[in-house]
């Protein structure tokens, strides 16, 4: 803990130099800091809409030294990222995590990035999704299905993007750091007469940060060799009559990490694409009636070769280890219409939607017998309907929605809102949300909330084939969810904002696997609490401190939830030293992870990750800002728990940035 105090000490150092800023940035820090687009899907006051939400700013995501959406997570209470043995990250909310984070929803500008309908979830995909352009992230914790369908489960993340009038012009960086990490971003943007562009062009290139396994799950003991390549477009085209086009293509290349059956391996590689298309019309008609209508059409290509065991493994007979080659795409196409309807003391939000889901062209190469296990003498093709993993599969849904805002006086918004689903594969589904946020005076309010939400079952659970291990099954039903809140806010004290929540949810049909299928098994019990205090010092400078104690447990068992931590915290110091510098100094604690029941190593101990992140802004040259941030500062040696294997987190690394607009 001696870190940790550090981290602590260090700040108050600072706080002696005398601070020059600008009255009109702080107007704009202010401004973000008030309301929320994504919680009821219409601007409204922070304080008064009846959802747990947390919102990160542009000038945040910068001064913390932030390179992808998932490294903001870390200051959210009750949210963390964690690594898999595989090309995945792992999203944590409120102590749910699960391999693929299909529990959270992931959205760029309201569109789902929920794309890998095979495996569900959204960090495969998008996992390096540049910070560049992002104005603001909102993150609503909780169940938001009323709203958002499938997978709003634990969490909702929107990505809300920068527009033309904010970017108003070029603006190119270039980042350098540690394992030969390379990057580089143009974003641009222009409000012309009768429209506005923005674009986005991010290329990253590096040999990732390797790791050493002690042992793996066959004994070996090396380093892994996770390179990375990604490349990202962004378009978004409006004109004023309110039609819009909006688009993002990526592509990633990823090298073996620990491997799929945590095997250390020199083969494993995936290739991955994502494609989404919008087309739209968005306006306000009059000053009571707003109309949204989109068509959408997004696509994911797989292609991963995994070497599911090293040479000579996992018997002498297969000289080249055990390899398949698995491809596939995913399709979804749909459209929406939403109408809102504004009035002195209520405001309506109604939709409906619909949506083709398709699974197309599997393929499996291996050089093994699917279903025997028995080696071959070289890769041969299994695609064929009898062997291959997966058939080509397709569902549809439809759902309509309403919600509604009712504010009885100033102090106090009541809101309801049900959405309805039907999915041709496994039936209805229908998801109320309730609040109540209250002011009880200037300083003080509370907000009361019951929600409930569903996570559709994937395709690989109910139609996995030829793996005696992980067999799919039709019959299975969605997971359920309800989740009870009460948030506290108080800012009795000038300059300090005070914030309580208090949560239990209950999951019921959770999938997992019973005798090598998908199974409709286990009930969870969740519950905890998630404390925030912040202090502004002076324009843009404050200290930042949040606690959460989270516990989930198996309800049928007993056993508390494998790899969560109880206890964790987070620390940061952002201090606005001139108008030229800022520095930000944080620490992140997590306390020892769970084990499963059949798990008889000790547990994964305690920790903590400290960062620190000097900007420069126009200091010698207007327009340009320098970066230079550091992470994990004391090189603290731990892991991210997992079944079989614990995978370790980076070591000390470096990352240096220059930008500048034109």
């Amino acid at each position: 803990m001696n870190k940790f105090l550090l981290t602590i000490i260090l700040p108050s150092l600072l706080l002696a130099h005398e601070f020059n800023g600008d009255v009109e940035n702080e107007i704009s820090w202010l401004k973000e800091e008030t309301y929320v687009i994504s919680a009821s899907r219409v601007k409204e006051n922070i304080k008064k809409t009846p959802v747990s939400i947390t919102v990160i700013d542009k000038d945040t995501i910068q001064n913390m030294g932030a390179n992808n959406f998932l490294d903001i997570l870390r200051l959210v209470p009750g949210m963390g990222v964690s690594q898999s043995n595989v090309y995945v990250d792992k999203i944590e909310s409120r102590g749910i995590k699960i391999w693929f984070s299909e529990k959270v929803l992931i959205m760029l500008d309201g569109h789902s990035l929920n794309i890998d309908l095979l495996n569900g979830g959204t960090t495969g995909a998008y996992k390096y999704f540049p910070v560049e352009i992002i104005q603001r992230i909102e993150i609503m914790k909780g169940p938001a299905s009323a709203l958002y369908g499938e997978n709003a489960f634990s969490a909702v993340i929107n990505i809300i993007t920068k527009k033309s009038a904010e970017i108003d012009g070029t603006i190119a960086s270039i980042k350098y750091g540690s394992d030969n990490t390379k990057t580089i971003n143009l974003l641009y943007g222009k409000k012309y007469e009768d429209f506005e562009l923005t674009t986005n062009i991010n290329y990253r290139d590096t040999n990732g940060d390797s790791r050493y396994i002690e042992s793996d799950v066959v004994g070996n003991s090396g380093y892994t060799n996770p390179y990375a390549r990604s490349l990202y477009a962004y378009l978004f085209l409006k004109h004023n009559n309110g039609f819009y086009i909006k688009g993002n293509i990526n592509s990633i290349k990823d090298g073996p990490k620990l491997g799929i059956v945590y095997a250390l391996n020199d083969e494993d590689h995936s290739h991955r694409k994502a494609y989404f298309l919008e087309l739209g019309y968005e306006k306000k008609i009059d000053d009571m009636y707003s109309l949204l209508a989109r068509v959408y059409d997004d696509e994911y290509i797989v292609e991963n070769r995994w070497e599911l065991y090293p040479e000579g493994f996992p018997s002498p007979i297969f000289a080249d280890g055990l390899v398949a080659q698995t491809n596939y795409k995913t399709k979804k196409t749909g459209s929406e219409i939403l109408l809102t309807i504004k009035e002195k003391n209520f405001t309506v939000v109604s939709g409906i939607s619909y949506e083709i889901q398709e699974l197309n062209n599997p393929t499996y190469d291996a050089n093994y017998n699917p279903i025997t296990g028995a080696p071959l003498t070289k890769m041969q093709n299994f695609s064929a309907a009898n062997t291959n993993f997966i058939s080509e599969v397709e569902r549809s849904f439809y759902a309509a929605y309403s919600e509604l805002l009712y504010d009885v006086n100033d102090a106090l918004r009541f809101n309801i809102g049900f959405r309805y689903d039907y999915y041709t594969d496994f039936g209805k589904s229908l998801n109320p949300r309730f609040g109540a946020a209250l002011a009880i005076n200037e300083n003080n309010n509370i907000k009361i909330m019951y929600s409930e939400a569903f996570r559709a079952p994937t395709f690989a659970e109910l139609y996995n084939k030829n793996n005696p291990a992980i067999l799919g099954n039709p019959d299975l039903s969605p997971e359920k969810i309800r989740t009870i809140e009460l948030n506290i806010d108080n800012e009795s004290i000038k300059n300090l904002r005070l914030s309580l929540s208090l949560y239990k949810s209950e999951i019921e049909d959770v999938i997992l696997i019973e005798n090598g299928q998908h199974q409709n098994l286990a009930k969870i019990n969740a519950y905890g609490l998630e404390a925030q205090v912040k202090y502004d010092l002076k324009r843009g400078s404050y200290i930042l401190a949040n606690y959460t104690y989270k516990d989930s447990e198996n309800k049928d068992t007993g056993q508390d939830l494998e790899d969560i931590a109880n206890n964790e915290g987070y620390l940061a110091l952002n201090y606005r030293i001139n108008k030229y510098f800022n520095f930000y100094l944080d620490a992140n604690y997590i306390g020892s992870q769970t084990r499963s029941i059949t798990d008889t190593r000790a547990k994964v101990r305690s920790s903590v990750i400290s960062n620190l992140t000097l900007i420069s802004k126009n200091f010698i040259l207007n327009n340009a800002t320098a970066r230079i941030s550091v992470y994990n500062i004391f090189d603290e040696k731990t892991y991210d728990s997992s079944s079989t294997v614990d995978y370790p987190i980076a070591s000390r690394s470096y990352m240096a940035e220059l930008s500048y607009r034109f």
